[in-house]
């Protein structure tokens, strides 16, 4: 049996942290109901069509017009038989439609009630819209990221997003263990904000101890040497040469006992104040090699280091292959649809897909049919336009 067997999720977020902490939820074996407005969230016609379909299997779709009252009545309904509401508005809306925190706790005290924002339901930014991009930018992780020397860079994903929606997807997992104790819901309150301070701690350590910024430094680093991506005759390959035992194992795997016998690369701060002299000596040797003839001295002697891919590579690997990382679904009108499968993996509940990522207001009709509406009350809905149904 899955974890969250029997458990009745509403999700009404959008894009990609709300819908990534549903979806894990919906791999953990939740029954998760994904709202929409009418028209459906406002990214589905990213990617061909194929952006909901990545970001939302095993729900269930459910059209409502949360302005109407025949709309709010539906999700209240399910409020009150629901485990768990996620909510990622900025702070305020959610209110103004009647599903804020103090409306529906009283409505089901076992609720886990789940808000994602920008920057919390609390402090003086609370009431700005929240973005990836623009928090990347806010925390100092743009400042630190882009090549040396050179102008700061965007992060080449949505790291934040992503991150904030496994942080949901857990806090949801622990309050539902409280309540498994307590008998009581209670709020979890996640924002971009915090999850990328999160995300910065090393630096915020950093600047404790010695009151410095991050230096853009491309695939290096200011603190570690050798840290970085070098040429070689083939791939590039990056090299993490994070402490003295690493730059040992990669002296001797290379045959260069001249580097591990010179003084001025001793310890990584040797290293890091000799960094010009010292990647060049590197560079110079890895270009005289292929990436395979390098990889296969390194690994086996256990170098921390890669081949630095692209996606398109990676997605050849036999390893991704091995390992279940992507998945393909087919979907009418768009054929394949790739995504990023779930990375859980639990001995005695393997994750499936049993539902494919639902169209706008698929499984309306089942879904209030389960909460008591008659078909001729579905229907009067429908010409009403409180409901969607597909």
């Amino acid at each position: 049996m899955l974890p969250l067997t029997d458990t009745l999720v509403l999700d009404l977020t959008q894009v990609i942290a709300g819908p990534t902490a549903g979806q894990i939820l919906g791999d953990m074996g939740a029954d998760v109901i994904k709202v929409e407005p009418l028209q459906g969230e406002h990214f589905r016609p990213h990617f061909g069509g194929a952006w909901v379909p990545s970001m939302n299997r095993n729900k269930r779709g459910l059209a409502l017009d949360l302005r109407t009252p025949g709309g709010r009545e539906v999700l209240m309904r399910l409020v009150r038989k629901a485990d768990v509401f996620m909510e990622a508005f900025t702070p305020g809306v959610i209110d103004k439609l009647g599903f804020g925190w103090d409306v529906v706790s009283k409505e089901n005290p076992r609720l886990v009630y789940a808000s994602i924002s920008g920057y919390g339901q609390t402090g003086p930014y609370s009431h700005r819209a929240g973005y990836d991009p623009c928090i990347q930018a806010e925390i100092g992780l743009m400042d630190a990221t882009g090549p040396y020397q050179g102008e700061m860079c965007r992060v080449g994903t949505a790291p934040i997003d992503y991150c904030t929606g496994s942080f949901c997807a857990a806090g949801i997992a622990f309050a539902l263990l409280a309540r498994h104790k307590t008998g009581k819901g209670q709020r979890l309150d996640l924002s971009l904000f915090d999850v990328g301070m999160h995300m910065m701690s090393h630096w915020i350590t950093n600047h404790g101890l010695t009151g410095e910024d991050p230096e853009r430094m491309g695939t290096s680093n200011s603190l570690i040497c050798p840290l970085r991506v070098f040429p070689t005759r083939t791939q590039p390959i990056f090299i993490a040469g994070t402490n003295d035992a690493f730059w040992r194992i990669l002296c001797t795997a290379l045959g260069r006992k001249d580097w591990l016998e010179d003084r001025r690369f001793a310890t990584n701060a040797d290293r890091v104040a000799h960094r010009s002299i010292l990647e060049a000596m590197i560079e110079a040797h890895f270009l005289e090699h292929t990436a395979d003839e390098l990889l296969d001295k390194l690994i086996p002697a256990g170098m921390a280091c890669s081949a630095a891919y692209k996606v398109s590579d990676v997605l050849r690997n036999a390893h991704t292959e091995a390992r279940g990382s992507v998945l393909d679904i087919d979907y009418p009108g768009l054929g394949p649809v790739r995504s990023a499968n779930n990375p859980l993996k639990l001995s005695d509940a393997p994750v499936e897909t049993r539902r494919k990522a639902p169209a706008v207001g698929e499984h309306t009709v089942e879904i209030m049919r389960e909460v008591g509406y008659s078909d001729s009350e579905i229907a009067a809905l429908e010409d009403a336009r409180a409901i969607g149904t597909a």
